[in-house]
């Protein structure tokens, strides 16, 4: 009874919030078009149309209206049994989201202290995988999608990372003038009443903007031949702005 009350209410708050759209079209072409593929998750949708030359229109579809999850927390899914053993991020993780009572509770807590922790760093050459970042605190755009999903995981929450193109400005961490961006990697979060929701350990929580283009599949190497172009872009999205440490972090409702 108090979860249908609980829902409810999420739904008529989620009514009174005009939601704000942000698209944005894309031309991509080469070999590696075909890591694309149509996406879609809780806030997020990628349209994929092929052209009689083989290249690829990316339309993506954002929406800011808010994140409707009621999903309770301490989460129905088991701690997973494949996870190294790591006592110390297991006590971090359990620490953070002890009082909580939501996942989406339990996720925010987790990405804003991993925000707060962990200095962006561009070395290629420093290690990413979760106990080397947890122990120096220091990562690019893959160490953080790492440790946050072993952290998520660790508390119970079902996550995986996600690999694809940011679209950016060329003095941007990674930009690479042939995608007009740099190769990424950010994460999703499984909400059992709401599926999958993308989340930027670096910059946002629940949500994204239409500069983010997963890839439809894993690329256990670099692209080599991948070339994109922004058409066009119109709307603007409302993500509340939190600081995080020295970071500052974009969360949708």
């Amino acid at each position: 009874m108090k979860q249908t009350a609980a829902a409810l209410l999420l739904l008529l708050v989620a009514a009174s919030s005009p939601a704000a759209e942000e698209r944005a079209v894309y031309r991509v072409s080469g070999e590696d078009v075909r890591l694309f593929d149509q996406y879609d998750n809780d806030g997020y949708s990628l349209a994929v149309t092929t052209a009689a030359d083989g290249s690829l229109e990316l339309a993506v579809r954002v929406s800011d209206a808010p994140l409707v999850t009621s999903a309770s927390f301490p989460t129905a899914s088991l701690l997973d049994a494949v996870l190294p053993s790591a006592p110390e991020r297991d006590a971090f993780a359990r620490r953070l989201v002890k009082s909580c009572r939501t996942e989406s509770e339990a996720v925010r807590r987790i990405l804003m202290a991993l925000a707060s922790e962990v200095a962006y760093d561009p070395d290629r050459l420093r290690r990413q995988d979760p106990a080397a970042v947890f122990t120096s605190r220091r990562a690019y755009c893959v160490g953080f999608a790492e440790l946050a999903v072993d952290l998520l995981r660790r508390a119970g929450i079902t996550a995986r990372t996600v690999q694809g193109i940011f679209v950016c400005a060329p003095d941007h961490d990674g930009y690479e003038s042939e995608i007009n961006g740099a190769y990424h990697r950010w994460i999703e979060v499984y909400y059992p009443d709401r599926g999958w929701v993308f989340s930027d350990p670096s910059a946002s929580i629940n949500g994204v903007d239409a500069r983010y283009l997963p890839f439809g599949r894993r690329s256990w190497t670099k692209p080599h031949s991948l070339a994109l172009s922004p058409v066009s872009a119109a709307g603007e999205l409302s993500y509340e702005s939190l600081r995080a440490g020295d970071a500052t972090m974009r969360v949708r409702r």
